[in-house]
């Protein structure tokens, strides 16, 4: 069940209307968890069994390490977690990636191999909900948490329904705490919770949606189209790719408000990023924090050498890039950032404690060229990431930094595309002013209502109930 369907207007009333009627905690949580699973059934019932079996296991093994007298132990029970995790990680999200490249080495080094393959049906949220129960057991082991007692509340953190399938990933000391005693949702909680609700929707829907056919069509067959068309075709997919991403978490924002809970923003304004560093502080927040706790800094972080250093990023950005997507270019794409960040720390070591390049770095003139700069490397990498052969990618690429700049294709560029990019900048200009003014939850109520319902008009209009698919689905 997608927020963006007629299934999902229908099911979340109905939730929201039992949960705030029941009374105690334990009747409102544990409503809560068979909603949740139900949410997570409605694609393919079947799968529940994966989330339930890496919950269990979660569960368990977080009060084994707790209880585990040695250190051998807990590590052991630790290792457990991980591996149940990453397991079913590897074999759904992975295994025909292996096979397929598997049987590319042998055949081509001609020995005996069958050319066969098998499907396997990936799990909505996978990527997502595995995450979540390694940080807890990772949590638990390092003692900065308690193991959670009640099997309901730790199955609730796990399957809480508006962050499932596409994130924010939440950490259970984020989470938890918010369970103590049921949350009480206040007047001003169903009005951000609206605002986020509706803001996260208009972008999925009356951008990310109708920009998609153009970046599909243009992707499938760059061959046909000439340079102004690759270019804009590569604005769309910076700007469907933020905002179907984007409006997903803030759905999830708003709906977890509703029922008093918080969840941390993942998005912070990306394209204003100044580098490629700063760039991965704005996008997908909460991976980025993820990959830093739980992978870059066990790995040795900045502790060991600058040439450590160097390779602990590579290794954490390609390992990213694969978390993506089981496909080569998605680990190009994330050694391509590993490098580019990696890049950057060297330069701005370089560079640290100079009187005149703290000048130049602070100057109106170097923050627009870095971020122009920024955005050219990120829409680089993004073409990687979209691209369907390696020859399509390196024609757009070449249209993108100018070497094609005549083209050989038809130009095509419908009206509404630039207009939908032009409004991403525009939020994007907005939020940089950082005056309180310029935020829709600041503005006078006559003009926020207005503004609701333009975007509620706008969605009608544009149809909501044949919205595609989000994105980080398939991830």
């Amino acid at each position: 069940m997608s927020f963006a369907t007629r299934e999902f207007f229908i099911f979340l009333p109905v939730v929201l209307l039992v949960y705030h009627v029941l009374h105690t905690r334990s009747q409102k949580f544990r409503f809560l968890l068979v909603a949740s699973w139900f949410f997570y059934m409605w694609w393919n019932p079947w799968l529940i069994g994966i989330i339930l079996f890496t919950t269990v296991v979660d569960y368990a093994t977080g009060l084994l390490i707790e209880a585990a007298t040695t250190a051998a132990r807990r590590r052991a029970w630790l290792c457990l977690s991980l591996a149940s995790n990453l397991g079913f990680l590897a074999i759904f999200k992975y295994s025909n990636f292996l096979l397929e490249n598997s049987l590319a080495l042998a055949h081509a080094a001609h020995w005996p191999a069958p050319d066969w393959t098998f499907t396997i049906v990936l799990p909505i949220g996978i990527s997502f909900h595995t995450f979540q129960g390694m940080s807890y057991t990772i949590e638990v082991y390092r003692r900065q948490i308690r193991a959670v007692r009640s099997f309901a509340d730790f199955a609730l953190f796990i399957g809480f329904f508006p962050q499932l399938v596409a994130g924010p990933i939440v950490r259970a000391s984020e989470f938890l705490p918010q369970m103590v005693t049921p949350p009480r949702v206040r007047s001003q909680d169903i009005e951000d919770g609206l605002h986020w609700f509706v803001v996260g929707l208009f972008k999925k829907v009356f951008i990310a949606d109708q920009l998609a056919q153009f970046v599909a069509t243009v992707f499938a067959h760059p061959e046909l189209y000439d340079a102004v068309t690759h270019r804009w075709a590569v604005l769309a997919y910076a700007a469907q790719i933020y905002c179907d991403f984007s409006g997903y978490s803030d759905m999830a924002v708003g709906c977890a408000k509703w029922f008093g809970f918080n969840l941390p923003r993942n998005f912070n304004l990306p394209y204003l990023a100044t580098s490629i560093a700063d760039f991965w502080r704005r996008w997908h927040i909460t991976l980025s924090a993820w990959l830093r706790d739980y992978l870059y800094i066990p790995l040795g972080g900045s502790r060991r050498g600058a040439w450590r250093t160097y390779f602990n990023l590579l290794v954490t950005m390609t390992l990213c890039g694969l978390w993506h997507g089981a496909h080569w270019n998605y680990v190009l794409w994330g050694a391509y950032n590993g490098a580019l960040v990696a890049g950057h720390r060297a330069y701005d070591r370089a560079l640290r404690g100079r009187l005149w390049a703290e000048r130049l770095r602070g100057s109106t003139a170097f923050t627009v060229g870095a971020t122009a700069g920024t955005l050219l490397l990120v829409l680089t990498g993004l073409v990687m990431m979209r691209s369907q052969s390696w020859l399509g990618c390196w024609m757009v690429q070449q249209s993108l930094i100018g070497w094609n700049a005549a083209g050989a294709g038809m130009r095509w560029v419908p009206v509404g595309v630039p207009a939908l990019v032009g409004l991403v900048a525009a939020g994007h200009a907005l939020g940089a002013l950082g005056a309180r003014t310029y935020r829709l939850l600041d503005l006078p109520p006559a003009v926020r209502a207005a503004t609701y319902a333009t975007a509620v008009v706008l969605l009608v209009v544009f149809g909501p109930w044949s919205s595609n698919t989000f994105i980080y689905f398939q991830f």
